[in-house]
């Protein structure tokens, strides 16, 4: 996956949302071609109809000269029956009915990853995006490609599992307090995994990097659009992660939660069990990019400026169609 594919929004590559296209593509594969034997079936009946017609017509015919017994009556009476269920055939062509939506499967994405094949697809996807993600951070904490490696298995590994955390939290309706006791857990467990393979100052720097990905993401992916040379552009892109991580930090505050909330809505697991938190996560997300907007005015052009203006525009939306998407992925199937 290239670097390109993320730059829709804040991210494209995100938690459990690499595999959607993936589910859209092979859902709506299935559908067409099963709708396309309805027609293909459907089609074969009318001709088999209208040759019964040709048929009958001709026996008609044939037997015009001479007055119709009881039989010639019964075939007449049937040849315009069919005659009229063809002519209505076709003034109206049958609409394939749409396959059965899946029951027996707690979610439509664990429906399509029933397979180890499609399981192994969908997590070595998450893996290819989470690799890109946490690219830099490798890179600056020096961690061995080895050890690098682990730690992108692991990243996968912890999306998968968190997928059927979301589904079983939907199925049982668990409250808000329950949800997060949840997702705790499972953070807690990943991180005890980073620090057997990092150690405690590789985690340290995991956990420093994590938090501020809403920042480094914007400023990586915003670089593109500016202007100039090679070296402003990366003075500028400095300057935006700056200002993103000050000002991340002081919406944070102002709504009372701690510094490890993740910002970027579509990599927080507790938006796609709760629609009123997901918003509330895009409000917030929106409101740092509000404060960054008003300032970013003395290091950008007002062209620029104006320019992040869209991306944040951008940003909110890609976020808000990834979190219901995957929502809608990830619920459990109505019986």
């Amino acid at each position: 996956m290239s670097t390109t594919k993320l730059k829709i929004g804040i991210i494209s590559a995100i938690a459990a949302a690499v595999a959607i296209p993936l589910v859209i593509q092979h859902r709506t594969q299935n559908r067409l071609r099963e709708e396309n034997e309805a027609l293909r079936r459907e089609a074969l009946r009318i001709e088999q109809m209208a040759a019964e017609n040709k048929r009958l017509s001709n026996r008609v015919a044939q037997s015009s000269a001479s007055a119709p017994g009881s039989e010639d009556n019964g075939q007449f009476r049937e040849l315009l029956k069919l005659r009229g269920e063809v002519a209505k055939l076709r003034q109206n062509p049958p609409v394939a009915t749409p396959p059965a939506p899946v029951t027996n499967a707690p979610s439509a994405l664990s429906a399509l990853t029933a397979s180890p094949e499609m399981q192994k697809l969908v997590r070595d996807q998450q893996k290819a995006g989470l690799t890109v993600i946490y690219k830099d951070f490798a890179k600056n904490a020096k961690v061995a490609p080895e050890q690098a490696e682990k730690l992108n298995d692991l990243l996968a590994d912890n999306v998968m599992e968190n997928i059927d955390r979301i589904t079983a939290v939907l199925r049982d309706g668990k409250t808000p307090a329950q949800s997060e006791q949840v997702f705790a857990e499972q953070e807690a467990i990943l991180l005890g995994k980073v620090q057997a393979l990092l150690g405690p100052d590789g985690l340290a720097q995991y956990q420093d990097y994590t938090r501020n990905l809403g920042s480094h993401l914007t400023a990586e992916q915003f670089k593109s659009m500016l202007t100039g040379e090679k070296e402003v552009k990366n003075q500028q892109s400095q300057q935006l992660f700056q200002l993103m991580q000050e000002e991340t930090r002081n919406a944070l505050t102002r709504a009372g939660l701690g510094p490890d909330f993740q910002t970027v809505p579509t990599l927080n697991f507790r938006n796609f069990v709760s629609e009123e938190e997901s918003e509330k996560n895009l409000k917030l997300l929106d409101s740092i990019y509000e404060q960054v907007t008003a300032r970013a005015g003395s290091f950008l052009s007002p062209a620029e400026v104006e320019k992040f203006g869209q991306f944040r525009t951008n940003a909110i939306n890609a976020n808000r169609m990834g979190l219901i998407l995957n929502r809608k992925m990830m619920a459990p199937a109505k019986p």
